[in-house]
């Protein structure tokens, strides 16, 4: 669905929310390298809050202790494989962040995209649908971005400290909030638990955090944030959010742009719609949109049969699988 196509509600029409269940807005947090020490901390971190992780693998290295240059964070373990399918039971998400944590390009393609993509899918057992790319945004070169496209990633995440917005015209490019001790240079940036929140409320953004594996004290200060401030992040979030923001890992927010952008709504008669989200790429798992009803709708049928329907903050919502075009039938009062 283009910009222009996108609904504009009204007393007598349906439209297609910005976000799953009409949140105002959303938070995602990602973990480069997928390290087995998460277990210490963040996970149970994240458990005790509700909110779910997201693993950006190195996939040639799964569960051998990390060898990359002269980082920070070699030593430490990645996890294997049943590790990673244990998070994907948590309801975590799994991406791949290159075959090396080298160059990725239009050279490299096959192996850090391609060849990735393969071998994260069988030890995580499911598809892979992010790309999470190593070292800077020089790995989002259009190289890189073209090798996503023919791979079918639906989305690529960079380091740009940016909301992702319901109606971004690229969506595969997604922006990273840095979730660290201390911010890079020139600037060094303190801390912040509340990094973007008031911004994403305004905005309907979506928040993607970043950091590495927080421990008592930061790996490096410049790549990563202690457990007691990952504590304090996910908190304020959560006590931030309320039931206005949908905690999730990456794939469902993208999921639902790619769905909401290519629903279409036709009316059929009288308070009749047809409902459908044709070509859709074939990674989009999760086709599901909350539509927002008319206020004076008393029933509401799907394909002849009645369908639940919510109230949230004042307004009528339904849940639809589009994984097929769908008949919407409205009983006003």
């Amino acid at each position: 669905m283009t910009d222009s196509d996108t609904p504009t509600p009204s007393e007598h029409s349906i439209s297609v929310c910005p976000w799953r269940g009409d949140k105002r807005w959303v938070y995602s947090i990602t973990f480069d390298e997928a390290l087995s020490d998460l277990h210490r901390f963040a996970i149970p971190i994240l458990a005790e809050y509700g909110v779910p992780g997201h693993l950006e693998v190195v996939v040639g290295q799964i569960g051998e202790v990390r060898r990359v240059g002269s980082s920070s964070y070699n030593g430490m373990k990645q996890m294997s494989a049943a590790e990673l399918r244990e998070m994907v039971a948590r309801g975590w998400g799994v991406g791949n962040h290159s075959w090396s944590h080298g160059a990725v390009n239009a050279d490299t393609a096959d192996l850090e995209l391609g060849k990735a993509k393969a071998v994260l899918e069988e030890a995580a057992g499911q598809p892979i649908t992010v790309y999470c790319a190593p070292g800077s945004n020089v790995n989002m070169n259009e190289g890189a971005l073209a090798g996503c496209r023919r791979f079918g990633y639906l989305g690529a995440m960079s380091i740009t400290d940016a909301l992702n917005r319901p109606d971004d015209e690229d969506l595969l490019w997604m922006n990273r909030t840095f979730l660290h001790h201390q911010g890079y240079g020139p600037f060094f940036s303190e801390f912040d638990p509340y990094r973007n929140i008031r911004h994403a409320q305004r905005d309907q953004g979506w928040i993607i955090d970043y950091l590495h594996c927080p421990l008592e004290v930061p790996v490096h200060p410049n790549k990563d944030c202690s457990a007691d401030q990952l504590r304090e992040r996910i908190a304020t979030v959560v006590a931030e959010g309320g039931d206005d923001v949908w905690l999730a890992p990456v794939e469902a927010p993208m999921d639902y742009r790619y769905t909401r952008r290519h629903t279409r709504i036709t009316t059929e008669g009288p308070d009749r719609y047809r409902i459908g989200a044709a070509d859709l790429p074939p990674g989009v798992h999760s086709r599901t949109v909350t539509i927002s009803l008319p206020p004076s709708t008393r029933a509401l049928e799907v394909d002849g049969r009645p369908h639940a329907t919510y109230r949230r903050n004042g307004k009528l919502l339904a849940d639809l699988d589009l994984a097929s075009s769908r008949e919407v039938q409205i009983a006003p009062a």
